[in-house]
């Protein structure tokens, strides 16, 4: 093939460019037509803006009276709150006499009951139905303890999550303690049963055209269906229920919405569609036309010389067609003839086999080949190259040429070389300072458990009475620094062996349920004294595993220590644990102060601190969770945590089933 005969191959290939201008107007027709179905989506037509209008104001109506209908029955409580907080209500006969009419007004009480100052109800109106709730102590209620002990704390009303009534069914209870010189003498007790009185609120039409979810935050109170996920037309608003905000979810029916539907906006979207169309076709006959002109035999041309990498263009046989000006300068300065020529004529033979052999995979394959190359250059040098060499196909699908750059990458090896050289010391630094640190806290571990041991004595007095007693309060000072400080070491030493691959982990059967509860019970004392509830679910079947059980153990401590650790008195701490053909999962939440969006991403590195507070972050050196990340990886497990600032933390550890099976 002569070289111009390949030039006009390459112009035939070219020419194909007009018939592929229908390409880009579809393009932008289906772009313009997904614009206005989206547009025409989202605005507002007759239909939607009809059944939603009135979704919206029955949503506000129902939301207006459920709040106004609860608040006046918890006025009433209030207003029985100031009788007997002044005297008017003086005993017994007179809060039944009071509670027996304003139930008889109010028949969607459950009961009204006054409560004495340790939590016992003692009297209750109506009797019947109630007996249940007579001397009950609601402080040993779970649903009910957090809210009376809030009521007495701050002296103001508190309404319960809804929960399971003692009376039987579900509802809501008020507490309105009685404040009387000065001192709590008791509570006012309102229950409410859920189902009545969203009944006497809810308007009658509403069910019918609308379906209803109450939410009290992800505790569900009262709903038509099972959820409302997935549907975008849902609408809510938000009341207040004393000290609890409910969100009343509506969704309008499917009838609802057909009661609307006309087909004008239907004719409008035709219409607008069958104009994208329009428009797309005479982008493509003006482009058609644009591309008629254009020379794009001189834009070719233009590009290849300016470019910084060496192009050639070669026929299917290997012979030279076209090299640019860079090439030139590379390989034949001279610019002696290239066309008809092949590479064996201008490199040595080694390279030139490397070249024809990427010549023949892109001319098998059709694909663009890529290849790194010690290129000789002029004067005899090396220069490291990146070749990419792509096929040149007519309309038959035959390759009539082919297209090859060499881009210079020297600057790119030696980012490399030096990238490596960085990283390989950036090691050796990791390694010394994790030796420097474990020589380091073995060297202290001796002269600390000399001063804890002597701290003892002086605190125990074994060798006779200290004297002053200021001596044994110091010597306990001591004692306890000590020990925080032989903790912080011993977390140093944990870290410093996982860094340099020295902790082994010893695998050997593990009940895991035992485990997990005597971890509960190591932190438990802690939690009472903070005010903070620990519990643990887990299921019995939990298996027994092969683990390290030392590890295991430093997990869940740790985890569980940094629960309580930020968390506060009337707090809850919360150990799940279950298992499942897979994995065996283990959950620790708690209601604490969580962690800032912006430390969650590097909570579990070493020395990382998760809190700001100086009052709480003293006691660890931020060692904690990164153990954690170390162990759970070497059981192949994997560590997840989720956490709202203000809120409280979630952190759940898999271990999968593999690792988990029975042991016999």
């Amino acid at each position: 093939m002569t070289m111009n005969s390949a030039i006009d191959n390459l112009r035939r290939g070219l020419g194909r460019l007009p018939r592929r201008t229908t390409l880009v107007p579809s393009v932008i027709g289906v772009f313009m037509i997904l614009i206005v179905v989206a547009a025409w989506a989202v605005t507002p037509t007759s239909e939607s803006e009809g059944h939603v209008t009135e979704a919206r104001n029955d949503l506000a109506n129902f939301a207006a009276r459920l709040e106004s209908h609860i608040s006046t029955r918890l006025a009433i409580g209030e207003q029985l709150r100031d009788g007997l907080a002044d005297g008017t209500i003086a005993n017994r006969e007179e809060f039944l006499k009071q509670t027996d009419y304003i139930h008889d007004l109010f028949t969607d009480f459950q009961a009204i009951n006054w409560i004495d100052s340790k939590g016992v109800i003692r009297w209750v109106t109506p009797l019947e139905g109630n007996e249940a709730a007579q001397n009950l102590n609601v402080r040993n209620v779970l649903f009910a303890a957090a809210a009376i002990a809030e009521a007495e704390a701050t002296g103001r009303l508190q309404v319960t999550i809804p929960f399971p009534l003692t009376q039987g069914g579900n509802g809501f209870v008020a507490y309105i303690p009685v404040i009387k010189m000065e001192r709590l003498t008791g509570f006012v007790n309102i229950v409410f049963r859920t189902e009545p009185l969203l009944q006497a609120a809810m308007p009658e039409t509403l069910l019918s055209k609308h379906d209803v979810m109450l939410m009290d935050k992800d505790r569900r109170i009262f709903g038509t269906v099972d959820t409302m996920a997935g549907r975008d037309d849902v609408l809510s608003k938000w009341i207040l229920i004393g000290n609890r905000v409910w969100t009343i979810n509506l969704m309008p029916k499917d009838e609802t919405i057909a009661a609307y539907e006309t087909m004008v906006d239907e004719i409008v979207l035709f219409t607008l569609i069958l104009l994208c169309i329009a428009v797309a076709w005479l982008i493509h006959l003006a482009m058609v036309r644009q591309l008629k002109v254009k020379a794009s035999d001189k834009l070719f041309r233009t590009f290849i010389e300016h470019t910084p990498s060496a192009i050639i263009i070669k026929d299917a046989k290997g012979n030279y067609i076209h090299a640019n000006s860079r090439w030139h300068e590379l390989f034949n300065p001279e610019h002696a003839l290239i066309e008809g020529r092949t590479a064996a004529d201008f490199f040595p033979k080694a390279y030139s086999k490397e070249v024809q052999d990427q010549e023949r995979q892109t001319l098998e394959t059709k694909e663009m080949t890529e290849y790194e190359y010690l290129s000789p250059v002029v004067g005899g040098g090396i220069m490291p190259t990146l070749g990419h060499m792509f096929p040149i196909i007519d309309d038959h699908g035959n390759v009539t040429a082919i297209g090859c750059t060499l881009t210079d990458i020297s600057s790119n090896k030696k980012t490399e070389q030096a990238l490596r050289d960085a990283l390989l010391k950036a090691e050796e630094a990791s390694q010394s300072k994790s030796k420097f640190l474990a020589t380091m806290s073995h060297e202290l571990r001796t002269p600390l458990n000399a001063i804890i041991g002597f701290s003892d004595i002086l605190t125990g007095q074994y060798f006779g009475p200290v004297g002053n007693h200021k001596y044994i309060e110091y010597a306990k000072d001591i004692n306890h620094s000590g020990k925080h400080l032989l903790a912080l070491i011993d977390e140093v030493l944990d870290i410093s062996a996982i860094e340099l691959g020295k902790r082994q982990m010893v695998m050997e059967p593990v009940a895991l349920l035992d485990l997990l509860s005597s971890c509960v019970k190591a932190v438990r004392q802690r939690a009472r004294k903070q005010g903070i509830m620990l519990t643990m679910v887990a299921d019995a079947s939990l298996p027994v595993i092969s683990a390290d059980e030392t590890a295991l153990r430093q997990i869940f401590l740790n985890l569980l220590t940094n629960a309580v650790k930020f968390s506060h008195s009337g707090d809850k701490v919360t150990l799940t644990a279950e298992a499942d053909d897979d994995k065996v999962v283990i959950i620790v939440a708690d209601t604490g102060d969580g962690i800032r969006k912006e430390q969650l991403p590097k909570i579990t590195d070493p020395f990382v601190k998760g809190h700001s507070n100086s009052l709480i972050t003293h006691e660890g050196a931020g060692l904690g969770l990164s153990i954690v990340q170390s162990f759970v990886a070497a059981h192949e497990g994997t560590l997840n945590i989720e956490s709202e600032f203000g809120y409280g933390t979630r952190v759940t550890v898999s271990l999968p089933r593999d690792r988990s099976r029975q042991v016999a």
